[in-house]
């Protein structure tokens, strides 16, 4: 019998089906977007920032470090995606 390891098991839900991986990849061109934006027109010239808060949210507009802030909220999301994901196809 072979055992899964624990990192394995941790990340089953964020990332180990699609709705989150997709979910993950919309936030990282958010972020990979805001930061394109901010060095070709300058830190507060755009909105540019408030996608990936919003693809976020709400865990991201309570964190004092916005880009720490997406990185925990974009996780706890992605796994809330993957437990419903989950759930869903449990009950086929």
């Amino acid at each position: 019998m072979t055992s899964t390891p624990a990192w394995r098991a941790w990340l089953r839900f964020p990332i180990d089906n699609w709705p989150s991986r997709i979910y993950l990849l919309l936030v990282v061109a958010a972020v990979v977007f805001a930061a394109v934006d901010s060095t070709i027109t300058g830190p507060d010239a755009s909105f540019s920032a408030i996608y990936m808060l919003i693809l976020t949210a709400p865990i991201s507009l309570l964190a004092t470090i916005p880009l720490l802030g997406v990185a925990v909220g974009a996780l706890f999301n992605a796994t809330i995606i993957g437990a419903l994901a989950h759930l869903a196809r449990a009950r086929r």
